[in-house]
Protein backbone atom coordinates (compact mmCIF):
# COMPACT_ATOMS: atom_id res chain seq x y z
CA UNK A 1 0.00 0.00 0.00
CA UNK A 2 1.50 3.30 -1.15
CA UNK A 3 1.30 6.13 1.40
CA UNK A 4 3.02 8.68 -0.83
CA UNK A 5 1.19 11.99 -0.55
CA UNK A 6 0.68 13.73 -3.92
CA UNK A 7 2.35 17.13 -4.23
CA UNK A 8 -1.00 18.84 -4.82
CA UNK A 9 -2.28 17.48 -1.50
CA UNK A 10 0.96 18.47 0.26
CA UNK A 11 0.46 22.02 -0.99
CA UNK A 12 -3.14 21.99 0.22
CA UNK A 13 -2.04 20.82 3.67
CA UNK A 14 0.44 23.70 3.87
CA UNK A 15 -2.56 25.99 3.45
CA UNK A 16 -4.42 24.15 6.22
CA UNK A 17 -1.41 24.54 8.51
CA UNK A 18 -1.20 28.25 7.73
CA UNK A 19 -4.90 28.62 8.53
CA UNK A 20 -4.40 26.86 11.88
CA UNK A 21 -1.42 29.03 12.73
CA UNK A 22 -3.02 32.27 11.57
CA UNK A 23 -6.63 31.85 12.74
CA UNK A 24 -6.71 29.21 15.49
CA UNK A 25 -3.45 29.62 17.38
CA UNK A 26 -4.05 33.26 18.45
CA UNK A 27 -7.23 32.03 20.18
CA UNK A 28 -5.65 29.02 21.88
CA UNK A 29 -5.02 30.62 25.28
CA UNK A 30 -8.62 31.81 25.47
CA UNK A 31 -9.79 28.32 24.57
CA UNK A 32 -7.60 26.65 27.21
CA UNK A 33 -8.76 28.98 29.97
CA UNK A 34 -12.48 28.72 29.13
CA UNK A 35 -12.58 25.15 27.85
CA UNK A 36 -14.35 26.12 24.63
CA UNK A 37 -15.22 28.89 22.22
CA UNK A 38 -18.72 30.25 21.92
CA UNK A 39 -20.76 29.28 18.88
CA UNK A 40 -20.33 32.72 17.32
CA UNK A 41 -16.54 32.31 17.29
CA UNK A 42 -16.75 28.86 15.71
CA UNK A 43 -19.10 30.06 13.00
CA UNK A 44 -16.84 33.03 12.27
CA UNK A 45 -13.86 30.67 11.94
CA UNK A 46 -15.88 28.41 9.63
CA UNK A 47 -16.68 31.45 7.49
CA UNK A 48 -12.98 32.40 7.34
CA UNK A 49 -12.19 28.85 6.30
CA UNK A 50 -14.78 29.07 3.54
CA UNK A 51 -13.28 32.33 2.29
CA UNK A 52 -9.88 30.64 2.23
CA UNK A 53 -11.22 27.76 0.12
CA UNK A 54 -11.66 25.22 2.92
CA UNK A 55 -15.28 24.21 2.48
CA UNK A 56 -17.19 21.04 1.51
CA UNK A 57 -13.85 19.30 1.15
CA UNK A 58 -15.13 15.72 0.86
CA UNK A 59 -18.32 16.53 -1.06
CA UNK A 60 -18.38 15.23 -4.67
CA UNK A 61 -17.48 17.88 -7.22
CA UNK A 62 -20.80 17.43 -9.01
CA UNK A 63 -22.54 18.52 -5.79
CA UNK A 64 -20.41 21.62 -5.39
CA UNK A 65 -17.59 20.20 -3.26
CA UNK A 66 -13.90 19.51 -3.69
CA UNK A 67 -14.14 15.72 -3.97
CA UNK A 68 -11.44 14.81 -1.46
CA UNK A 69 -11.20 11.16 -0.42
CA UNK A 70 -11.00 9.92 3.16
CA UNK A 71 -7.21 9.66 3.08
CA UNK A 72 -6.96 13.36 2.26
CA UNK A 73 -9.57 14.22 4.89
CA UNK A 74 -7.60 12.34 7.54
CA UNK A 75 -4.51 14.38 6.70
CA UNK A 76 -6.54 17.58 7.04
CA UNK A 77 -7.95 16.39 10.37
CA UNK A 78 -4.47 15.48 11.61
CA UNK A 79 -3.30 19.03 10.93
CA UNK A 80 -6.34 20.78 12.46
CA UNK A 81 -6.32 18.65 15.60
CA UNK A 82 -2.90 19.92 16.56
CA UNK A 83 -5.08 22.62 18.09
CA UNK A 84 -7.21 21.52 21.07
CA UNK A 85 -10.47 23.17 19.94
CA UNK A 86 -11.58 20.20 17.78
CA UNK A 87 -12.24 22.62 14.94
CA UNK A 88 -13.30 21.33 11.52
CA UNK A 89 -14.11 23.04 8.26
CA UNK A 90 -17.78 23.26 7.27
CA UNK A 91 -19.97 22.17 4.40
CA UNK A 92 -19.48 18.41 4.78
CA UNK A 93 -22.67 16.36 5.29
CA UNK A 94 -22.67 13.32 7.56
CA UNK A 95 -22.17 10.13 5.49
CA UNK A 96 -25.78 9.09 6.13
CA UNK A 97 -27.06 12.11 4.22
CA UNK A 98 -25.63 10.80 0.96
CA UNK A 99 -28.52 8.33 1.06
CA UNK A 100 -31.11 11.11 0.89
CA UNK A 101 -33.75 10.90 -1.81
CA UNK A 102 -33.76 13.70 -4.36
CA UNK A 103 -36.52 15.44 -2.42
CA UNK A 104 -34.69 15.00 0.88
CA UNK A 105 -31.48 16.34 -0.63
CA UNK A 106 -33.23 19.65 -1.27
CA UNK A 107 -34.23 19.95 2.41
CA UNK A 108 -31.25 18.41 4.18
CA UNK A 109 -28.23 17.49 2.04
CA UNK A 110 -27.69 20.58 -0.11
CA UNK A 111 -28.46 23.05 2.72
CA UNK A 112 -25.59 21.49 4.72
CA UNK A 113 -23.24 21.87 1.76
CA UNK A 114 -24.38 25.47 1.28
CA UNK A 115 -23.84 26.30 4.95
CA UNK A 116 -27.54 26.94 5.54
CA UNK A 117 -28.20 24.02 7.92
CA UNK A 118 -26.30 21.75 10.31
CA UNK A 119 -27.05 18.27 11.58
CA UNK A 120 -26.44 16.07 14.60
CA UNK A 121 -26.86 12.31 14.68
CA UNK A 122 -28.48 10.47 17.55
CA UNK A 123 -27.61 6.83 18.27
CA UNK A 124 -26.87 6.51 21.96
CA UNK A 125 -29.49 5.92 24.65
CA UNK A 126 -29.27 5.43 28.42
CA UNK A 127 -29.34 1.63 27.90
CA UNK A 128 -28.00 1.36 24.35
CA UNK A 129 -24.53 2.28 23.18
CA UNK A 130 -22.59 -0.17 21.04
CA UNK A 131 -25.41 -2.73 21.41
CA UNK A 132 -27.69 -1.36 18.72
CA UNK A 133 -30.30 -4.04 19.35
CA UNK A 134 -31.13 -2.44 22.72
CA UNK A 135 -32.49 0.79 21.22
CA UNK A 136 -35.73 1.59 23.01
CA UNK A 137 -36.67 4.84 21.30
CA UNK A 138 -39.64 3.69 19.26
CA UNK A 139 -41.25 4.88 16.04
CA UNK A 140 -44.77 3.64 15.29
CA UNK A 141 -46.39 4.37 11.96
CA UNK A 142 -49.69 6.25 11.97
CA UNK A 143 -50.83 6.84 8.41
CA UNK A 144 -48.32 9.08 6.66
CA UNK A 145 -46.52 9.86 9.91
CA UNK A 146 -44.32 8.11 12.45
CA UNK A 147 -44.86 8.75 16.16
CA UNK A 148 -41.56 8.74 18.03
CA UNK A 149 -41.14 8.26 21.78
CA UNK A 150 -38.00 7.79 23.82
CA UNK A 151 -34.73 9.32 24.97
CA UNK A 152 -31.27 9.81 23.54
CA UNK A 153 -28.17 10.73 25.51
CA UNK A 154 -24.60 11.91 24.90
CA UNK A 155 -25.60 13.50 21.60
CA UNK A 156 -23.01 15.92 20.22
CA UNK A 157 -23.47 19.25 18.41
CA UNK A 158 -27.15 19.58 19.26
CA UNK A 159 -26.63 23.22 20.17
CA UNK A 160 -25.59 24.08 16.62
CA UNK A 161 -27.86 21.62 14.76
CA UNK A 162 -30.98 22.38 12.74
CA UNK A 163 -32.03 18.76 12.35
CA UNK A 164 -31.25 15.29 13.67
CA UNK A 165 -30.26 12.04 12.00
CA UNK A 166 -32.20 9.86 14.43
CA UNK A 167 -32.22 6.08 14.84
CA UNK A 168 -35.34 4.48 16.33
CA UNK A 169 -36.78 0.99 16.66
CA UNK A 170 -39.59 0.30 14.19
CA UNK A 171 -39.63 -3.49 14.64
CA UNK A 172 -38.66 -4.29 18.25
CA UNK A 173 -38.72 -8.05 17.73
CA UNK A 174 -36.01 -7.81 15.08
CA UNK A 175 -33.42 -6.14 17.32
CA UNK A 176 -30.78 -4.23 15.36
CA UNK A 177 -32.40 -5.39 12.12
CA UNK A 178 -35.56 -3.50 13.03
CA UNK A 179 -34.09 0.01 13.32
CA UNK A 180 -34.98 2.87 10.99
CA UNK A 181 -33.25 6.19 10.35
CA UNK A 182 -35.28 9.42 10.44
CA UNK A 183 -34.52 13.04 9.60
CA UNK A 184 -36.08 15.15 12.35
CA UNK A 185 -36.21 18.93 12.23
CA UNK A 186 -35.21 20.45 15.53
CA UNK A 187 -38.42 22.50 15.81
CA UNK A 188 -40.67 19.43 15.44
CA UNK A 189 -43.32 19.38 18.22
CA UNK A 190 -42.64 16.65 20.75
CA UNK A 191 -38.86 16.90 20.41
CA UNK A 192 -37.09 18.53 23.34
CA UNK A 193 -33.45 19.12 24.22
CA UNK A 194 -33.71 18.02 27.85
CA UNK A 195 -30.38 19.14 29.24
CA UNK A 196 -26.66 19.54 28.56
CA UNK A 197 -24.40 16.95 30.17
CA UNK A 198 -21.25 18.43 31.78
CA UNK A 199 -18.10 16.41 31.04
CA UNK A 200 -14.39 16.48 31.93
CA UNK A 201 -13.39 17.28 28.34
CA UNK A 202 -12.96 20.62 26.63
CA UNK A 203 -15.13 21.59 23.64
CA UNK A 204 -17.59 18.76 24.17
CA UNK A 205 -20.92 19.24 25.88
CA UNK A 206 -23.28 16.46 24.82
CA UNK A 207 -27.02 16.62 25.35
CA UNK A 208 -29.91 14.48 26.47
CA UNK A 209 -32.91 14.48 24.13
CA UNK A 210 -36.54 13.55 24.77
CA UNK A 211 -39.18 12.53 22.24
CA UNK A 212 -42.81 12.50 23.35
CA UNK A 213 -45.35 11.73 20.65
CA UNK A 214 -43.06 13.44 18.18
CA UNK A 215 -44.67 13.15 14.75
CA UNK A 216 -42.37 12.88 11.75
CA UNK A 217 -43.67 12.54 8.17
CA UNK A 218 -42.95 9.28 6.35
CA UNK A 219 -41.09 11.30 3.71
CA UNK A 220 -38.41 11.91 6.36
CA UNK A 221 -37.44 8.22 6.56
CA UNK A 222 -33.82 7.99 5.38
CA UNK A 223 -33.27 4.88 3.32
CA UNK A 224 -35.62 1.95 3.89
CA UNK A 225 -37.74 1.09 6.91
CA UNK A 226 -35.96 -1.40 9.22
CA UNK A 227 -32.67 -0.90 7.32
CA UNK A 228 -31.13 1.67 9.64
CA UNK A 229 -28.42 -0.65 10.97
CA UNK A 230 -26.50 -0.57 7.69
CA UNK A 231 -26.66 3.25 7.68
CA UNK A 232 -25.43 3.42 11.25
CA UNK A 233 -22.65 0.90 10.62
CA UNK A 234 -21.34 2.89 7.67
CA UNK A 235 -21.62 6.14 9.62
CA UNK A 236 -19.70 4.68 12.55
CA UNK A 237 -16.98 3.17 10.36
CA UNK A 238 -16.41 6.56 8.78
CA UNK A 239 -16.34 8.19 12.20
CA UNK A 240 -13.82 5.70 13.59
CA UNK A 241 -11.36 6.39 10.79
CA UNK A 242 -11.71 10.14 11.27
CA UNK A 243 -11.40 9.88 15.08
CA UNK A 244 -8.22 7.86 14.65
CA UNK A 245 -6.79 10.68 12.53
CA UNK A 246 -7.60 13.22 15.25
CA UNK A 247 -5.29 11.33 17.62
CA UNK A 248 -2.33 11.78 15.30
CA UNK A 249 -2.61 15.56 15.45
CA UNK A 250 -3.01 15.69 19.23
CA UNK A 251 -0.15 13.27 19.87
CA UNK A 252 2.18 14.97 17.36
CA UNK A 253 1.65 18.44 18.83
CA UNK A 254 2.20 17.11 22.35
CA UNK A 255 5.39 15.33 21.34
CA UNK A 256 6.71 18.39 19.50
CA UNK A 257 6.14 20.55 22.58
CA UNK A 258 7.75 17.97 24.89
CA UNK A 259 10.86 17.66 22.70
CA UNK A 260 11.42 21.41 22.67
CA UNK A 261 10.88 21.62 26.42
CA UNK A 262 13.32 18.76 27.08
CA UNK A 263 16.02 20.72 25.27
CA UNK A 264 15.37 23.88 27.32
CA UNK A 265 14.63 22.58 30.80
CA UNK A 266 17.74 21.89 32.91
CA UNK A 267 18.18 19.88 36.11
CA UNK A 268 21.45 19.65 37.98
CA UNK A 269 23.18 21.60 35.25
CA UNK A 270 22.05 19.55 32.24
CA UNK A 271 19.05 19.63 29.90
CA UNK A 272 16.56 16.92 30.80
CA UNK A 273 16.93 15.81 27.16
CA UNK A 274 20.20 14.18 28.27
CA UNK A 275 18.39 12.02 30.85
CA UNK A 276 17.71 8.47 29.70
CA UNK A 277 14.27 8.42 31.34
CA UNK A 278 13.19 11.37 29.19
CA UNK A 279 14.83 9.95 26.07
CA UNK A 280 12.91 6.70 26.42
CA UNK A 281 9.61 8.55 26.85
CA UNK A 282 10.30 10.46 23.65
CA UNK A 283 11.49 7.41 21.72
CA UNK A 284 8.52 5.26 22.77
CA UNK A 285 6.12 8.06 21.88
CA UNK A 286 7.67 8.52 18.43
CA UNK A 287 7.57 4.80 17.62
CA UNK A 288 3.95 4.40 18.75
CA UNK A 289 2.86 7.54 16.88
CA UNK A 290 4.48 6.34 13.65
CA UNK A 291 2.85 2.91 14.02
CA UNK A 292 -0.55 4.53 14.60
CA UNK A 293 -0.07 6.79 11.59
CA UNK A 294 0.44 3.78 9.32
CA UNK A 295 -2.66 2.09 10.73
CA UNK A 296 -4.76 5.21 10.23
CA UNK A 297 -3.52 5.83 6.69
CA UNK A 298 -4.19 2.19 5.78
CA UNK A 299 -7.69 2.39 7.28
CA UNK A 300 -8.45 5.58 5.34
CA UNK A 301 -7.26 4.14 2.04
CA UNK A 302 -9.15 0.90 2.64
CA UNK A 303 -12.29 2.88 3.49
CA UNK A 304 -12.01 4.72 0.18
CA UNK A 305 -11.82 1.44 -1.74
CA UNK A 306 -13.96 -1.10 0.08
CA UNK A 307 -15.28 0.14 3.41
CA UNK A 308 -12.59 -1.24 5.72
CA UNK A 309 -14.69 -1.99 8.80
CA UNK A 310 -12.03 -4.06 10.58
CA UNK A 311 -9.28 -1.63 9.61
CA UNK A 312 -11.31 1.19 11.15
CA UNK A 313 -11.70 -0.76 14.41
CA UNK A 314 -7.94 -1.41 14.54
CA UNK A 315 -6.94 2.16 13.70
CA UNK A 316 -9.22 3.78 16.26
CA UNK A 317 -8.34 1.24 18.96
CA UNK A 318 -4.60 1.67 18.60
CA UNK A 319 -4.55 5.40 17.85
CA UNK A 320 -6.70 6.42 20.82
CA UNK A 321 -4.71 4.31 23.29
CA UNK A 322 -1.46 5.52 21.72
CA UNK A 323 -2.48 9.16 22.05
CA UNK A 324 -3.43 8.65 25.70
CA UNK A 325 0.01 7.20 26.45
CA UNK A 326 1.85 9.86 24.46
CA UNK A 327 0.05 12.81 26.05
CA UNK A 328 0.57 11.29 29.49
CA UNK A 329 4.31 11.00 28.88
CA UNK A 330 4.52 14.50 27.45
CA UNK A 331 2.64 15.95 30.40
CA UNK A 332 5.11 14.13 32.68
CA UNK A 333 8.07 15.61 30.82
CA UNK A 334 6.71 19.11 31.49
CA UNK A 335 6.10 18.32 35.15
CA UNK A 336 3.82 20.75 36.96
CA UNK A 337 3.67 23.07 33.95
CA UNK A 338 2.10 20.31 31.89
CA UNK A 339 -0.78 20.10 34.35
CA UNK A 340 -1.66 23.77 33.92
CA UNK A 341 -3.96 25.40 31.38
CA UNK A 342 -0.96 27.27 30.01
CA UNK A 343 -0.37 24.31 27.70
CA UNK A 344 -2.73 22.27 25.48
CA UNK A 345 -1.40 18.87 26.57
CA UNK A 346 -3.77 18.58 29.52
CA UNK A 347 -6.67 19.45 27.24
CA UNK A 348 -5.60 16.84 24.69
CA UNK A 349 -5.26 14.27 27.47
CA UNK A 350 -8.84 14.82 28.67
CA UNK A 351 -10.29 14.94 25.16
CA UNK A 352 -8.60 11.72 24.11
CA UNK A 353 -10.24 9.94 27.00
CA UNK A 354 -13.68 10.26 25.44
CA UNK A 355 -12.47 8.93 22.08
CA UNK A 356 -11.61 5.64 23.78
CA UNK A 357 -15.35 5.40 24.54
CA UNK A 358 -17.24 7.17 21.75
CA UNK A 359 -18.08 5.35 18.50
CA UNK A 360 -17.56 2.09 20.38
CA UNK A 361 -15.34 1.42 23.37
CA UNK A 362 -11.84 0.00 23.06
CA UNK A 363 -13.15 -3.23 24.55
CA UNK A 364 -15.90 -3.52 21.94
CA UNK A 365 -13.34 -2.86 19.19
CA UNK A 366 -11.14 -5.69 20.45
CA UNK A 367 -14.16 -7.97 20.56
CA UNK A 368 -15.24 -7.05 17.03
CA UNK A 369 -11.74 -7.52 15.61
CA UNK A 370 -11.38 -10.92 17.26
CA UNK A 371 -14.87 -11.98 16.18
CA UNK A 372 -14.06 -11.12 12.58
CA UNK A 373 -10.74 -12.97 12.60
CA UNK A 374 -12.29 -16.03 14.26
CA UNK A 375 -15.29 -16.06 11.95
CA UNK A 376 -17.79 -15.93 14.80
CA UNK A 377 -21.41 -14.99 14.22
CA UNK A 378 -22.96 -11.80 15.58
CA UNK A 379 -24.57 -13.58 18.52
CA UNK A 380 -21.30 -15.18 19.70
Amino acid sequence: MDFEIPQELKDFLVGVRHFRERELMPLEHEFLINGDWDLKTRLELEAKGRQAGFWALDVPEEDGGQGMDEFAMCLVAEELYKHPAMFEFGGSPEPALYLCSEEQKKRFYYPVINGERKSAYAFTEPDAGSDFARIKTSAVRDGDEWVINGRKTFISHVDRADFLILFASTNPGAGSRGVTCFLVDKDTPGFEVSRPIPTMGDAWTPYELTFENCRVPHENVLGEVDKGFAIADHQLTHGRVRIAAYQLGMAQRSLDLAIEWAKQRTTWGKPIATRQAIQWMIADSYVELEAARLLVYKAAMTYDKEGGRNEAFAAKLYATEMAQRVTDRCLQIFGGLGYTKELPIQSFYRQIRVWRIGHGTAEVHRWMIARSLLGLKSDA
